[in-house]
């Protein structure tokens, strides 16, 4: 029954990903500037949202900058996303201790990019 009220609650449709994302996480105000992009495993995605699998646990409400290709899953040429996300949630993956599973939020993504997203899931949901 949980999945069935998470299901509920989400605004957007959620369909299982593989496939590799770029993830840089933004310094803080009070931070140092490393931009690193580490090459993380996303999970599932939708619309307003993503989960992927990563060697870093991070925390909550930080800001990441993601890169997401869905060149392989759609027709058209330009299915790349450069999206902001907000860490909604963080933690260590059950089954592997030394990766993790992290939970984020879409901020401001452009209509293009919002439109190539409901693409790639209505096209995975049938699967």
């Amino acid at each position: 029954m949980g999945n069935a009220m998470e299901a509920m609650k989400r605004k957007h449709l959620r369909v299982l990903a593989n496939m590799e994302i770029e993830v840089c996480l933004l310094p803080g105000d009070d931070a140092a500037a490393d931009l690193s992009v580490l090459y993380c495993t996303a999970r599932d995605i939708s619309g307003g949202g993503l989960s992927f699998y990563g060697n870093c646990l991070y925390s909550d409400y930080s800001l990441l900058r993601l890169h997401i290709s869905l060149l392989a899953s759609i027709s058209q040429p330009e299915g790349s996303i450069k999206v902001m996300g907000k860490v909604m949630w963080s933690r260590k993956k059950k089954d592997d201790a030394a990766r993790y599973a992290t939970g984020v939020q879409f901020l401001n993504i452009y209509e293009r990019d919002f439109e190539l997203l409901e693409q790639y899931v209505q096209e995975h949901h049938s699967i």
